[in-house]
């Protein structure tokens, strides 16, 4: 943290703020506990309804699990037992933790070792979920082959593979909770119940739901009690007298808040706190996102500053603090998917600025003070997302350009107008869709009344690949999809692109049979009946947010991978085979038979075929006609209540273990390389021609259609922002770009020797933040792949 920043929070070296955020800086520790609580309560309540069980087990987890309270702390609860750590849950799936139970603390994300002590309890809590998690149940009702296609096919996210909650991605509506208080929702559950008739069999199924929604709206008020009742043992104990005031004020604020509507800016801080750790405690997962702080947050500020309550600086100090909190939580993916979402990602993200729901502009003096307070934070889990539309004030954006410098380029940006378009596709009104967030990755979602899902990430490249050896994997042999021909027969570019369709046509439906099941099973055997009710319809359906209750605001997401790769592997058959005739099919095929080795002259001419990124027409429509065509295909599907399939385009880091999957393709690429990165990133190194024409690439692509969002990743060169004059034309390209068409865009801004000295002397960076894919990360803390992958990616030297 820089002098200025703590001069400006009136702290000193060692104050609060850097204490409380080198303590959150720790390796995090696997937390068995909730998974002890959690299978003690399912022995306990083996006859009952899977939604009681949740709730129950839910109640029992927030009455028993160990509270803790640092020292200096002003907003407190931890999710976990431990100062930093992440949550065994065995019922999604527990096998993969037996077997990684002695790798954990050197695999791709490492966990601090798991005592000898703990191991044993492990082993006796995951024996209790065999053939019972949803995995174990997956597993047993899709067929064998479809399975196998599926993983073959699609790196697992959003799945019970995952190891993580499907419902995480979303964010509930705060703003009612600090209105009402979880009591003024529960009045509203309780006046539901008396409108049933019990003899009616609809009424007594939402009776279940109705009563499973308040034994957690009582167990999260609870919780905080628990919290307020610490607070006062500690106080009576401390010395400190500006200490015992804050304990005591603290006391205060936990018996009233989450039970209460909040009636300051400190309590709504802390009540929002609250909601969010008991959300992940019920579903834990990634990308559940704080939605529109600055909005819902906003009328507090403004009165407490008004009638003298509080000052800019202790609100700045309190987001600050708050901010830190979100750093306790670590994600642990099981083994299959920590290669893709490498990083300890939580995906926490908080949306600053946009339009209001009627349309104004919605950047406040809140708005400023959350990035003030990020350039005091500067960690890696509160991901900043940035809404910007035409009539965001110009301030207001090189102040956010400006925190991206500093943080090396953590934020990201996302368009108002394609947003929100997209958004009106999926059928959101307009009022709705102004009042978007980015849960995730890049999710559009409407917090409080859409239940919105990722997809696993599907390779496109091996779809090519099919299509280019009659269905078959150039790597393995195996036969994955149909047979669509001898690709050296192919006498027109048409027949190339008409088989590559086939392929996909195919297996889109194996990928949408497994998501189906897999919704099906999370509804019945996990559903979150606490977080139903932060969501509008699920209490006058009585049904859970994972069975319909938001419908019909809901969709399901496939995402499609290395469109770039096909873009431009398809560029270079069509120009260098079909139009300039300098090499056959044949010869074609033979030398990605043989991975290029000896076959230099025919790489040359692949490598020289126009490349996406580089404002070239030719092949940039053809990246868009494979998006679209994906677009296409998915969305003659239904899923679960009559959810919508769309598609996003974003990879997280799995494009090193997908490339891993693929052979040597037309664009290029050897066999096992990495794909391209982001999801309409132009493939690493390729984009040559400088930022205006990456970003007019991308813009050329109809992103309206990817209504689950696209990640668009470039770095630059410090010394390219380095002046008031570059970090305005920086601002501008941004504009631009999100006005032109544009969907998301984020940043590295680092060079690469530094990256490169990293590697070399890990000790001396440990806090190096960098944008791994659509999310950060501390660089030394990513395995040599991904490290890899980013240096690899172009690095423009100015804007």
């Amino acid at each position: 943290m820089n002098r200025v920043a703590k001069d400006r929070l009136g702290i000193e070296e060692k104050g609060r703020i850097s204490k409380l955020r080198e303590g959150a800086l720790v390796t995090p520790e696997l937390c068995i506990e909730r998974a002890y609580l959690m299978t003690e309560s399912y022995k306990e309540t083996e006859s009952e309804p899977p939604l009681i069980r949740r709730a129950k087990a839910l109640e029992k987890i927030l009455k028993e699990m160990t509270i803790h309270i640092e020292d200096g702390e002003l907003i407190v609860g931890r999710a976990t037992s431990t100062r930093r750590g992440g949550p065994l849950t065995p019922e999604i799936n527990w096998d993969w933790c037996q077997e990684q139970m002695d790798t954990i603390s050197t695999d791709w994300d490492e966990f601090a070792p798991v005592a000898e002590e703990e191991k044993t309890k492990m082993k006796e809590i995951l024996t209790y979920w065999k053939g019972k998690s949803l995995y174990d149940k997956l597993r047993a009702l899709v067929p064998e082959d479809a399975l196998r296609l599926h993983y073959k096919t699609i790196l697992p996210a959003g799945s019970s593979i995952s190891n993580m909650h499907l419902g995480s991605h979303n964010s509930p509506d705060y703003q009612m909770l600090l209105t009402k208080g979880l009591n003024g929702i529960k009045k509203e559950v309780d006046e539901e119940v008396t409108k049933l008739n019990f003899a009616e069999i609809e009424d007594f199924r939402k009776l279940q739901f109705l009563n499973a929604v308040n034994i957690t709206l009582e167990a999260a008020g609870s919780f905080a009690r628990r919290y307020a009742e610490l607070a006062r043992s500690l106080a009576q104990k401390e010395t400190d007298v500006q200490r015992k005031a804050e304990l005591e004020r603290i006391a205060k604020t936990c018996d009233w808040v989450p039970a209460n509507a909040a009636r300051s800016f400190y309590e709504a801080l802390q009540s929002v706190w609250f909601t969010y750790i008991v959300l992940m405690i019920e579903g834990w997962g990634p990308g559940r996102s704080f939605g529109r702080p600055d909005q819902y947050l906003y009328p507090f500020y403004k009165k407490d500053i008004e009638e003298g309550r509080l000052t800019k600086e202790e609100a700045r100090e309190l987001v600050a603090l708050f901010c830190i909190k979100v750093n306790e939580l670590a994600m642990r993916f099981s083994f299959v998917t920590v290669r893709t979402a490498a990083g300890l990602n939580m995906l926490s993200n908080i949306i600053l600025g946009g339009l209001t729901k009627d349309g104004r502009d919605a950047v406040n003096e809140l708005s400023y003070l959350f990035l003030d307070a990020e350039e005091d934070v500067r960690m890696h889990a509160e991901e900043f997302v940035i809404r910007v539309h035409k009539n965001t004030p110009d301030a207001f954006l090189m102040k956010a350009c400006q925190v991206a410098k500093l943080l090396r380029g953590k934020l990201k940006f996302v368009s108002d107008e394609t947003a929100i378009q997209q958004l009106l596709s999926d059928g959101k009104p307009l009022e709705y869709a102004r009042d978007y967030i980015v849960s995730g990755c890049v999710l559009p979602a409407v917090p409080g009344y859409s239940f919105d899902i990722i997809g696993g990430p599907l390779s496109l490249p091996l779809m090519l690949e099919l299509a280019l050896n009659n269905g078959a994997s150039r790597l393995t042999g195996e036969q994955i999809g149909p047979k669509t021909g001898d690709p050296r027969k192919f006498k027109s570019y048409d027949e190339v692109w008409d088989a590559y369709k086939k392929q996909v046509e195919a297996l889109i439906p194996v990928v949408i049979l497994v998501r189906n099941v897999d919704r099906e099973l999370f509804a019945e055997f996990a559903p979150t009946p606490f977080q139903s009710s932060l969501f509008h319809g699920c209490i006058e359906k009585g049904l859970d947010i994972t069975n319909g209750g938001t419908a019909p605001y809901m969709t399901d997401g496939i995402s499609a991978v290395g469109a770039p790769n096909v873009g431009d592997s398809l560029a270079a058959i069509k120009k260098a085979v079909f139009e300039d005739k300098r090499i056959t099919m044949d010869r074609l095929i033979d030398a990605l038979d043989k991975n290029f080795e000896g076959e230099e002259e025919i790489l040359h001419v692949l490598k020289n075929a126009p490349k996406f990124g580089n404002d070239d027409d030719y092949v940039d429509s053809i990246v868009n006609e494979v998006l679209i065509h994906i677009c296409n295909e998915v969305s003659k599907y239904r899923g679960l209540a009559g959810s919508i399939f769309n598609v996003t385009a974003y990879v997280a880091a799995g494009n090193i273990q997908m490339g891993s999957l693929v052979g040597a393709l037309p664009d290029g690429r050897r066999a096992g390389e990495p794909l391209a990165e982001g999801g309409v990133s132009p493939h690493q190194g390729r984009n040559v021609s400088g930022p205006t024409a990456t970003m007019r690439s991308a813009t050329k692509l109809d992103l309206v259609r990817l209504t689950g969002g696209s990640a668009l990743n470039m770095r630059f060169n410090p010394d390219a922002l380095k002046d008031e004059s570059k970090m305005r034309k920086f601002a501008s390209l941004i504009r631009t770009y999100c006005e032109t068409g544009g969907y998301h865009v984020q940043f590295n801004i680092i060079d690469s020797d530094m990256l490169r000295d990293a590697q070399r002397y890990p000790e001396k960076y440990k806090d190096l933040l960098v944008r791994v894919a659509t999310y950060s990360a501390y660089f030394v803390q990513l395995g040599p792949e991904v490290q890899n992958d980013i240096i690899a990616r172009t690095e423009f030297q100015q804007v």
